[in-house]
């Protein structure tokens, strides 16, 4: 569930770019009929080949997902419970074949086809990217969604009702270029 994922993939765009992880998070949004809550988590690493001008590049962005906090430890503890936290403990996000040039002369949000690897299955999805630059500050932004049941993972219940298998992932990545 806690599976912002993201990324950080502005890592990987911008080798000479710094995520700025006190701006920066990656959260998930889930629900139930009775209520809903929020995990955020700024821990991001990123293994990246890519270079500013180059035209094909790959990254990896990868987040623990003991980081992800609701302010509820009960409800941490279930997350990490029913996606076997402890066997599968991070959640990774794969893009290749990234053409860095395209990406930074788009003025819209971009689909980037990533591939989630979340409790031991990898998936292929669409992932929408907005990309805003000034001189020295880089933001970028994503809402997507997963199903938690493409990643077989069985829903917890509350009062014998399981939570949606929706889950919504909101990515705020702010960061700045290194001199």
């Amino acid at each position: 569930m806690r599976l912002s994922v993201l990324f950080l993939f502005v890592g990987g765009i911008f080798p000479n770019f710094q995520v700025d992880k006190t701006e920066s998070t990656i959260s998930y949004v889930g629900s139930h009929p009775f209520h809903e809550w929020q995990g955020i988590s700024s821990q991001i690493e990123i293994e990246t080949d890519c270079h500013a001008k180059r035209d094909d590049c790959n990254a990896t962005i990868t987040v623990p997902l003991i980081s992800f906090i609701s302010g509820n430890d009960n409800r941490d503890s279930n997350m990490l419970f029913y996606v076997d936290g402890f066997s599968f403990p991070v959640v990774k996000i794969s893009f290749s074949h990234v053409n860095i040039s395209n990406l930074l002369s788009i003025e819209e949000s971009t689909y980037i086809a990533g591939e989630i690897d979340f409790h031991g299955y990898k998936i292929i999805q669409e992932i929408p990217l907005f990309i805003a630059s000034d001189k020295n500050t880089i933001s970028i932004r994503s809402n997507f969604s997963i199903q938690l049941n493409s990643f077989d993972i069985k829903r917890p219940s509350l009062l014998m009702i399981p939570i949606k298998n929706e889950i919504k992932i909101n990515v705020n990545i702010s960061g700045r270029f290194i001199q």
